[in-house]
């Protein structure tokens, strides 16, 4: 997207403002209004999709498959694809690793082993159809929906196979089924989500739009996980096809402290869009 130098002049006088003023009309800590589907695909264990107010839409699907987990290196596998963009640009490389690498180390340790040879593999699958702008936010977004409806089936089968391996067997019932990572006092695990946040001066901004993007400094891309921290990766990243060089630590301190304060409310929204299948979020 062009702008003229005018536009690109109000843009930037409006964002470095004391008292910022968003092109949207949103505070420095809102999300765009976004309309999300959860468990709409019959024939995968959990999936979501998002849509954001300036069409973006992104679809996530999460699959199970049995697998012996000594010849697998690792129990969970994403895949994400961007429309219009190399399976191997760096955007692409960033979003899928972080991803993986967080979901990875939050999910419990025991939470896809079926038995002493077997365990579940989780295939999942991201496909960001459109968005004007950077795709991690509404990736991570539909990606916690996608693994927080993501169900797998009982093993009825005997979970002692040490010696002589046998082949799992499940209850053909869906409704004996748990969620992922559920433990036995029937609590669900969280996975975590990404917030990239656009730098203008000494502002910062959730979620920016692609015009927000376009006069930005650079961008901070954080993590945050279900037991309220901010987690690795915090780095800086490019938006509006900058280069910077560093941002001064103040910055920093003033993202971790946004994350801090906008995040609990994002996964309180996300989790009601779970109980109720399909919410608009503001």
């Amino acid at each position: 997207m062009k702008f003229s130098p005018a536009e690109i002049s109000y843009l930037r006088n409006s964002l470095e403002l004391p008292s910022p003023i968003r092109p949207d009309g949103r505070s420095s800590q809102q999300y765009r209004p976004l309309e999300a589907t959860t468990d709409f695909l019959p024939t995968a264990n959990g999936s979501a999709r998002v849509r954001t107010s300036d069409g973006g839409e992104c679809i996530v699907g999460v699959k199970a498959r049995v697998v012996k987990a000594a010849s697998e290196s690792s129990l969970i596998n994403i895949d994400v694809d961007i429309a219009g963009v190399r399976d191997d640009s760096s955007a692409v490389v960033l979003l899928s690793s972080t991803l993986q690498t967080a979901i990875q180390a939050s999910l419990p340790e025991n939470a896809l082993k079926l038995t002493d040879v077997y365990s579940f593999k989780l295939f999942i699958d991201a496909l960001v159809i459109s968005q004007p702008s950077n795709p991690f936010n509404i990736t991570s977004l539909a990606t916690y929906l996608a693994l927080k409806s993501t169900r797998l089936p009982k093993l009825v089968s005997a979970t002692d196979d040490a010696e002589a391996a046998e082949i799992p067997v499940f209850d053909d019932d869906w409704d004996q089924s748990t969620f992922l990572g559920q433990d036995e006092t029937r609590q669900k695990w969280s996975p975590p989500i990404f917030t990239v946040m656009a730098v203008v001066g000494n502002n910062l901004f959730v979620d920016p739009s692609v015009e927000e993007e376009f006069v930005s400094d650079a961008g901070i891309l954080a993590g945050w996980s279900a037991d309220g921290k901010v987690i690795a990766p915090i780095r800086i990243i490019d938006l509006g096809g900058k280069r910077n060089g560093g941002l001064k630590s103040t910055l920093i301190y003033k993202a971790y402290s946004l994350l801090q304060s906008t995040a609990p409310d994002v996964i309180e929204a996300l989790n009601a869009i779970g109980d109720q299948d399909s919410l608009s979020i503001f």
